[in-house]
C-alpha cells in the first residue's frame, strides 16, 4: 500500500502529464504551417520528458540509498550490542560472580537488545538471564553453573548468527549448525573440567 503523500504526488504527475500533453498538442497543431516551430516544440517536449524521468530516477535512487544506509547502521548497532552482550556475560562468568555494577551493565544491554534484537534473540537471552539469576543466588558462580550459562550463551549465539547473517536456507542445515555450536561449547567445557 502506498503512503498518502506518494499517492498525491503520483496523481499530480499524471495530471501534469495529461495537461502538458493537451497543451503541447494544441501548440503543435497551431504551428502546422511552420515546420521549424513544430521541431522546437518537439525538442522542448523531449527535454521536459528527459528532465522528469531523470528527476524520478534520482529521487528513487536517493530513497534506496537512504534505506541501504539505514540498514547498514542498524546492522552495525546490532553487531555492537550483540558482541558487547556476549563479552559482558563472558566477564561475569570469568569473575565467577555478578556484582551490582555487572548487573547494571547487563540491564543497560538488555534495554539495547530490546530495541534492536530479533524475537528469537530476545527470547533466548531470557534463558541466559534465568541461568545467570539461578547461578548468582549464592553470590558465586560454580563450575556447573558456568557450564550451564555458557551452554545457554552458545544457543543464543546461534540466534544472533541467524539475525545477523540469515538462515542457511534449510531447517536441517540450521539444526546441524545449532548442534555444532552446542557441541563445540560442550567440548570446551570438557577441556575446562
Amino acid at each position: 500500500m502506498r503512503p498518502p503523500g506518494k499517492t498525491v504526488a503520483l496523481l499530480l504527475v499524471i495530471a501534469t502529464f495529461a495537461i502538458g500533453y493537451l497543451v503541447f498538442r494544441y501548440f503543435y497543431q497551431i504551428s502546422g504551417d511552420f515546420p521549424f516551430s513544430q521541431e522546437l516544440i518537439l525538442v522542448f517536449i523531449g527535454a521536459v520528458a528527459t528532465v522528469l524521468i531523470t528527476a524520478l530516477l534520482l529521487n528513487q535512487q536517493t530513497e534506496l540509498e537512504l534505506k541501504k544506509e539505514a540498514q547498514v547502521l542498524l546492522m552495525q548497532q546490532k553487531t555492537d550490542v550483540y558482541f558487547a552482550l556476549i563479552d559482558h556475560i563472558g566477564d561475569i562468568v570469568e569473575n565467577n560472580r555478578m556484582d551490582s555494577a555487572a548487573l547494571n551493565d547487563l540491564r543497560v544491554l538488555n534495554h539495547k537488545l530490546a530495541m534492536i534484537g530479533s524475537p528469537e534473540v530476545i527470547g533466548n537471552f531470557n534463558s541466559v538471564l534465568d541461568a545467570l539469576e539461578r547461578a548468582s543466588r549464592d553470590d558465586s558462580i560454580a563450575g556447573a553453573e558456568r557450564n550451564e550459562i555458557m551452554h545457554r550463551v552458545a544457543q543464543l549465539t546461534f540466534y544472533i548468527r541467524q539475525d545477523l547473517l540469515g538462515t542457511t536456507g534449510s531447517e536441517d542445515g540450521d539444526a546441524q549448525l545449532l548442534e555444532n555450536i552446542i557441541a563445540n561449547n560442550r567440548d570446551l567445557q570438557d577441556g575446562d573440567a
